[in-house]
């Protein structure tokens, strides 16, 4: 095949990958939305993903000048033809993405990257990490108007912020044939590398101690969650809000705030749909903890202002719902 050949295949099945990559991007996103949950798929993944198709000099160049390949059908050995890539705040987290990558039913998969099966095998070098996966069509599919051959590779890499930076400043220079790596430059970058994984072990001893801090307004908020979904009729939508309404409200209600919230909607039945309705146009309204935020207007008015964490005007609705004028002073 010509290189003129080789493009022209590769123009009349770009837009094949490109509505695969979406899908696949798409279809993960789906799978970590449990595994993350409450907290957001936005807020997990650091960097928002996309699907990335190679050049066409990229791929003309990998195919016909990469010496160290041995390629005998390089169009269709070629495996990142597409890729997309998840980059996420500690190397913990990397598993979560690797479990809804081999949880997809619409591809097969293969790891061909495994940064910490390498540490394993040479734990005295410092090079460059990310997890790499090839995930190929089960069977043709049509997506967006394309026809999906089965077989259809994307490249899935899974990364921290830390490896990703790490790889913008050297992956294209110091490890690709087109620069030579000098000692003082796979000096400094394995001196890098072991700085990052150390950083990312403070970041993990860190994030154990906040969450052993706010274990207690966590599962408050979880079982906040499950009263929303039972009593309002829809799953609430845990934001950055939440938190700022559960630290304000979680000792409001004393050591049993479960038992008088209960008490309260019991005697206030109407409230649910109160909240069901404002929800519809109103995110601070999905929020768990707005069911203390209630609570607290109603028994204790002017405490409930005093602790309230944002404007005057957000907290407004929730005394007309209760029938009562926003307290002053």
């Amino acid at each position: 095949m010509t290189e003129d050949e080789f493009l022209k295949r590769w123009s009349e099945e770009r837009p094949m990958y490109e509505a695969w990559g979406r899908f696949v991007v798409a279809s993960l996103i789906d799978e970590l939305r449990p595994l993350v949950a409450p907290v957001s798929t936005d807020v997990f993944i650091r960097i928002p993903v996309a699907p990335r198709l190679k050049s066409d000099g990229s791929f003309v160049t990998k195919a016909f000048y990469r010496t160290e390949k041995n390629y005998t059908d390089p169009f269709d050995q070629i495996t990142d033809k597409v890729g997309v890539r998840f980059v996420v705040l500690l190397a913990s987290q990397i598993q979560t993405v690797c479990r809804a990558v081999e949880a997809g039913r619409a591809w097969e998969y293969s790891k061909d990257k495994d940064f910490e099966e390498e540490i394993a095998k040479t734990p005295y070098e410092f090079r460059y990490q990310s997890v790499h996966y090839i995930v190929r069509s089960r069977g043709d599919q049509k997506l967006d108007g394309q026809n999906i051959t089965a077989g259809t590779p994307c490249e899935v890499q899974i990364r921290t912020l830390l490896q990703h930076a790490h790889s913008e400043l050297t992956h294209d220079t110091i490890y690709k044939p087109s620069v030579k790596g000098t000692p003082a430059m796979l000096r400094a970058a394995a001196k890098s590398m072991a700085l990052i994984e150390s950083t990312n072990d403070y970041f993990e001893e860190l994030v154990k101690e906040i969450n052993a801090e706010v274990a207690a307004n966590r599962q408050l908020s979880d079982e906040l969650a499950d009263i929303y979904r039972a009593t309002v009729g829809k799953s609430a939508d845990p934001t950055r809000a939440e938190g700022l309404l559960n630290d304000a409200f979680a000792t409001f209600a004393g050591e049993k705030p479960l038992n008088r919230l209960t008490a309260f909607l019991t005697e206030k039945p109407y409230i649910p749909n109160k909240i069901a309705a404002r929800s519809a146009y109103k995110h601070l309204f999905r929020q768990p903890s707005i069911l203390l935020a209630y609570l607290a207007a109603s028994t204790d008015p002017i405490a409930a202002v005093r602790a309230w964490p944002l404007t005057l005007d957000e907290i407004k609705p929730i005394f007309s719902d209760l029938g009562a004028a926003l307290p002053q002073g």
